[in-house]
């Protein structure tokens, strides 16, 4: 499982421009408006329901955003203040979206109601936080949590090997798409005048790219659970785990289960010391907190004449090419 960022209107770095312009002006550069989105999948090749959250603070966020299309994918929509995962949408995660998944999988497999749940998640602070995990440990015991050691999710999570990529890719396709489409009706509207909307900017409000977001995260999702693509989810269960560990081999299994009867085994919750980027794992934003980052603060007292940092400062030594002005000494018939 791994949270990623979504651009509501997808922009790429490059465009088509007259030869020689000094200006390029690129549509959805500048907006930064997201949504976050939690995928997951078993190790058996399945893509589980995706965890959709959009900013807002009451339920009329996502109200009529459960339409028929987000009802037939069991998607589960949610919001947060910032629309970045906390500890709230991760419980809702929990409980919405691994927990049924594991009830369909434990009547199809036939297993006993002990059933172990193994969830392997990254180090951000909030998997990391004992919020959560006294969260499992006291609500869902039979939840087990792997960490991912930090700074090798590039390596050892599947949802960053081989998920994200295919799944932003299929959301970038299906806006370029439509907003093709809607530039052509543009061209062939004889109707034209001076009301006529030229470009995409009038379409690009909330109001509109809202649902199609939605929709396009869906479809690109639904079209990953397709052949090939079960094959690829397992493929990239194979590199992440079952080369460093088979966990489909008998004779491995039956070790574990004789090192665990002999208290050989640690099974114990390990929490590594380590942590992953916040911005890449609390939805690669880059939005609302850097902007109020940069607003300046009229109401707070200013205090002058004082330094907020205790560091003593250094003096500049200098380097290369470097000549310092007081070493030159000037003869006396020099004019300057």
């Amino acid at each position: 499982m791994d949270q990623t960022s979504v651009h509501l209107v997808p922009a790429d770095k490059q465009t088509y421009e007259s030869a020689g312009s000094k200006s390029v002006g690129i549509i959805g550069a500048e907006d930064k408006r997201q949504v976050t989105v939690c995928i997951a999948s078993s190790l058996e090749g399945d893509l589980l329901p995706l965890q959709i959250i959009f900013q807002g603070k009451t339920d009329r966020t996502v109200a009529g955003l459960t339409d028929r299309l987000v009802t037939s994918s069991s998607a589960h929509l949610t919001y947060s203040e910032n629309h970045w995962s906390n500890q709230e949408t991760m419980k809702q995660f929990i409980s919405q979206v691994i927990l049924p998944y594991a009830k369909i999988k434990v009547a199809e497999h036939k297993l006993k109601d002990d059933f172990k749940i193994v969830l392997v998640l990254d180090c951000w602070k909030v998997h990391k936080s004992e919020e959560f995990r006294m969260f499992l440990r006291t609500q869902h015991p039979n939840i087990y949590v792997v960490f991912v050691p930090a700074n090798c999710t590039s390596k050892l999570q599947v949802a960053d090997v081989v998920l994200q990529r295919p799944f932003k890719h299929g959301i970038r396709k299906k806006f370029n798409e439509w907003s093709a489409v809607q530039i052509a009706n543009q061209l062939n509207d004889d109707e034209g005048g001076e009301n006529a909307i030229v470009g995409l900017s009038p379409l690009l409000k909330m109001a509109t790219i809202k649902p199609l977001i939605l929709k396009w995260c869906i479809e690109s999702w639904n079209n990953l659970q397709q052949m090939p693509g079960r094959q690829y989810v397992k493929f990239g269960w194979g590199m992440c785990c079952t080369t460093l560990y088979n966990v489909h081999d008998k004779q491995k299994r039956q070790e574990a289960v004789a090192e665990l009867a002999r208290a050989e085994l640690e099974v114990k919750g390990y929490v590594p010391d380590g942590e992953e980027n916040e911005e890449e794992n609390a939805s690669d934003s880059e939005g609302e907190e850097d902007d109020e980052k940069d607003e300046l603060d009229v109401m707070k007292e200013r205090v002058f004449g004082t330094r907020k940092s205790d560091r003593k400062k250094s003096q500049v030594k200098p380097f290369g090419y470097q000549i310092s002005s007081d070493k030159i000494a000037l003869s006396d018939d020099s004019e300057n």
